[in-house]
């Protein structure tokens, strides 16, 4: 007995060294992003600039040249949600991009250090007694899409700051507060819409109150500042329509001999290097091998992924009140579903899934808690293939005398990374709701 706790120490030792090991990685990782961000600073937050009211507010910025590459440049409309605008509303004074991303690059790192905070404070009561704060740390400044938001500036930051602080309130039972942060935050692209349906099925009526009370506010603040017609005038109706677009698909060569998709792939291309959910995952893989319907695939897991949740839900819903520990699993469990179906299931270029920090920081608190290696090994494979292999592509190309980002996105690799997780996640939920019904039937309370 002695030997064998001498062992697991012995163990649990080396796991720290690696953890501490992989945070200073993680560490270095972040700070050669922030230097390379200095002058690498451009990305969809930029092309989604400056928005109509930059016209009038500050005549300066709306004509800088630096804003000539900007999609929306002199053009009235506003290509994001008016989350964003409302927020960032102050950067309308400055009068360069290079000065808004200048400001943005201090703001956003001081929000990454309390998001971090946050998210550790929102998992430790999953993982009670456990030291979750180093292989956190190392976990979330080495996933790529994180540092990839972080050097474009993406507002994906403040999603994800958002998210982190409603998990940290529901796990406080701060419904109202939940339910506000996140009715602010999904009127940035709307799917996250879905979490107020959540939150009605859970039965937190005063989140739901919270979330619309928000929204209210988000819509009224929007019209008086900005005015809501120009919200829609822009390429959001046809993303919209694009998410119900399940019936058919094609693909067909341009005119430049590009293989381009139709229907279900529209958007797909086969020089396409950006996009990273599931349904384009699916129509590159389509796209050489003819044998798959991406579109049949893709509503199988859509249903599949329904089923399971709400089976495991329904069998929770009937049992007596859980015990503290297994209720904050099961509310971080739920959570990351939702979250993983906003970022994987409609539409998303591969920095949307900054998110997804937050079920595998779920999965990982978990695991370090049950010591569970086998499910600890099937986390970093999802964990590595959604981070594009995690090291940085520049030096596997170099290493491997291919283009490793062009080939992760022609092979579609996020793709089995982001079903194991949301497999994983499934699974666990599946279980959670397994073992209460065992643990409270007549049989196991005789016995």
């Amino acid at each position: 007995m002695t030997e064998t706790r001498a062992g697991v120490a012995s163990a649990w030792r080396r796991a720290g060294w690696v953890s501490s090991g992989l945070a200073l990685l993680a560490l270095g990782r972040l700070a050669q992003v922030g230097w390379a961000a200095i002058s690498n600073n451009r990305g969809d937050y930029y092309a989604s600039l400056p928005g109509t009211y930059v016209r009038d507010l500050n005549p300066t910025l709306w004509l800088s040249p630096d804003m000539q590459g900007a999609m929306g440049y002199l053009l009235n409309t506003y290509y994001h949600g008016p989350t964003q605008y409302l927020t960032l509303y102050p950067v309308a004074y400055l009068n360069s991009y290079e000065q808004i991303a200048t400001v943005l690059l201090v703001v956003y790192s001081a929000l990454l250090a309390v998001t971090f905070w946050w998210l550790k404070r929102a998992l430790e009561p999953i993982a009670p007694g456990v030291a979750i704060g180093v292989p956190l740390f190392a976990m979330t400044f080495l996933f790529f899409p994180l540092l990839q938001s972080y050097l474009q500036r993406e507002f994906e930051l403040v999603l994800f700051a958002g998210l982190a602080f409603a998990l940290m309130q529901l796990q406080r039972d701060r419904f109202v507060a939940a339910g506000a942060v996140l009715g602010y935050i999904a009127w940035f692209k709307y799917i996250p819409l879905l979490f107020a349906g959540y939150l009605a099925l859970r039965g937190w009526f005063a989140a739901v109150a919270g979330f619309v009370l928000a929204s209210v506010a988000v819509i009224a603040a929007t019209h008086l500042a900005f005015g809501l017609p120009e919200f829609f005038n822009n390429n959001v109706p046809d993303h919209a329509a694009q998410v119900f677009n399940v019936a058919h698909y094609g693909f067909a060569p341009d005119a430049g001999g590009v293989l381009r998709g139709s229907g279900f792939c529209n958007g797909w291309f086969a020089t396409e290097t950006t996009l990273a959910n599931v349904r384009h995952g699916l129509c590159a893989l389509a796209s050489t091998n003819s044998w798959i319907a991406p579109n049949l695939v893709y509503v199988l897991i859509c249903v599949a992924v329904a089923v399971i949740w709400l089976h495991a839900f329904y069998r929770l819903w009937r049992r007596p009140a859980l015990p503290a520990a297994e209720d904050a699993w099961r509310r971080a469990l739920e959570f990351s579903v939702v979250t993983t179906v906003c970022a994987c299931f409609f539409f998303a270029h591969f920095y949307y899934l900054i998110v997804l920090v937050i079920p595998y920081g779920v999965l990982l608190a978990r695991y370090l808690s049950t010591g569970d290696r086998l499910r600890l090994i099937l986390w970093l494979a999802s964990y590595a293939l959604v981070s594009a292999f995690v090291i940085p592509t520049g030096i596997l190309s170099r290493l491997t005398g291919i283009d490793v980002w062009a080939w992760y996105f022609d092979g579609a690799w996020f793709l089995y990374g982001e079903l194991l997780l949301m497999g994983t996640l499934l699974f666990e939920y599946r279980a959670l709701a397994l073992q209460r019904e065992i643990a409270t039937s007549p049989v196991a309370a005789v016995s």
